[in-house]
């Protein structure tokens, strides 16, 4: 446990996507791995209509880890159209067969950079790049549980920065490094370790400046939206199996405050994390919001990618322009680990977040399952993302299965449904199956 600053963020540390690789050698060094997947996944008619369309998929992959301080994966799925429903889909294709929407936008060419990361996890400074499928800015009061490739026509590589320089903290983040999208930020400062000298105030004390805007200009334009929050966390608990915090945060809409009426928010509540055994880790997060207007607290969500054309639903205002009555609201999250940490052993990742707004009645929730079966040869990943189940529902849900048959083959299964944004700020929704297999090593 490095301290303090660590468990304060511990919520933001969701598991990381699942990507099928051979076990990595202990010793350090520089190790190479590469693997295949070929395979065929169905998706909906690119008409609107109710007709699937089938491509063949070959996944390409080559990645390189040098220790713990850098390591680089490249790579792209390429579908081809192999059977197109009517009126026929495949004439905008590269060549006729290559998914045009695929690759259409600058952004989507980032999609090769599978992921990087220069620096250690305690270190002092640490980048990483591409994929984000459940990350969170500071406590999460802005950006929280984010997934920026959830849209299956757009695939921008993302990057995050991250500084420890003294008692302050400065983390960075673009959702998008080749278009005008979502930019955010935190500054923290440690207050006991500015106005104290003893350790036992150090990484107790933390405050903390968010701020976030999106440009809207990529995967689609959706109108910009900009906020901004401001915190206080303070440990109240400190032990070897137990850490208590409370914090209190507000926030405001960045691009209304000259407005007569700004839009803003207030929130209190508590983390608590605990290890009674050396197998499980288990954090929870609870608290009492109150927001309303074109505020809210956790804007850029986890489904924010489809907010942002349709705050709820598939056809109604965009998230930016979305008026909330104002109304408390509760916010619940809890992550869990179990890890007996042999390689043939049973490992759960788990998280889950949801919030119930009072006077409207809005339920949202989005939970996300990682699983290592016993015997080492079988993962899977579960995410389903809930938006406003009970006035105009919105779900996406995804289902990945991976099983190692020998050494170096597996094969995977993967199901769930898809929202496609449209020209007119509209969503379509349809469903996704696919079925392949894969061969790889690590050298």
């Amino acid at each position: 446990m490095i301290g303090a600053l660590v468990l304060a963020s511990v919520l933001q540390q969701a598991p990381k996507a699942f990507v099928e690789t051979p076990e990595a050698p202990a010793e350090d060094g520089v190790h190479f791995h590469a693997a295949l997947e070929v395979g065929g996944q169905a998706l909906p008619s690119g008409s609107g209509a109710n007709g699937m369309d089938i491509f063949g998929v070959a996944f390409p992959r080559l990645g390189v880890r040098g220790g713990e301080e850098f390591e680089f994966e490249l790579g792209a799925p390429l579908r081809l159209n192999l059977l197109d429903q009517e009126p026929k889909q495949t004439g905008p294709d590269f060549s006729g067969r290559l998914r045009r929407q695929d690759w259409d936008e600058t952004s989507d060419f980032a999609q090769i950079l599978r992921g990087l990361r220069i620096g250690r996890e305690d270190g002092r400074f640490q980048l990483r790049a591409g994929a984000f499928s459940t990350y969170t800015l500071g406590a999460g009061w802005l950006v929280n549980r984010y997934h920026n490739r959830i849209s299956p026509d757009y695939h921008p590589a993302g990057a995050n920065f991250t500084a420890y320089l003294g008692p302050t903290r400065v983390e960075l983040f673009a959702s998008d490094v080749l278009a005008k999208r979502l930019f955010a930020g935190e500054f923290r400062l440690d207050l006991g370790r500015v106005l104290s000298s003893s350790e036992t105030a150090f990484d107790r004390f933390l405050f903390s400046v968010d701020v976030a805007h999106d440009f809207g200009e990529g995967g689609g334009t959706s109108p910009s939206l900009s906020a901004a929050s401001v915190g206080l966390q303070a440990g109240v608990v400190k032990s070897e199996t137990l850490h208590l915090w409370v914090q209190a945060a507000a926030g405001a809409r960045a691009d209304t405050l000259i407005e007569s009426e700004p839009e803003y928010g207030a929130a209190v509540g508590l983390v608590v994390r605990g290890k009674p055994q050396q197998t499980l880790d288990i954090t929870g997060r609870l608290e009492a919001r109150r927001q309303g207007g074109r505020f809210r607290f956790g804007f850029f969500g986890a489904g924010y990618e489809f907010a942002r054309f349709s705050g709820v639903g598939l056809r109604e205002q965009p998230l930016a322009e979305e008026v909330l009555p104002g109304t408390f609201s509760g916010y619940g999250e809890v992550a869990a680990l179990v890890s007996p940490g042999g390689p043939e052993d049973l490992e759960l990742s788990a998280s889950a977040s949801g919030e119930y707004f009072v006077s409207t009645g809005r339920v949202d929730v989005d939970a996300v399952l990682q699983a290592h079966l016993p015997g080492g040869k079988t993962r899977g990943e579960l995410r389903v993302i809930l938006t406003d189940l009970t006035v105009k529902p919105r779900y996406s849900a995804a289902l990945e299965l991976r099983h190692r048959f020998l050494p170096a083959v597996y094969g995977l299964v993967t199901g769930g449904t898809e929202l496609f944004p449209q020209a007119d700020g509209t969503l379509m929704h349809g469903f996704t199956g696919g079925l392949g297999v894969g061969v790889d090593f690590q050298r």
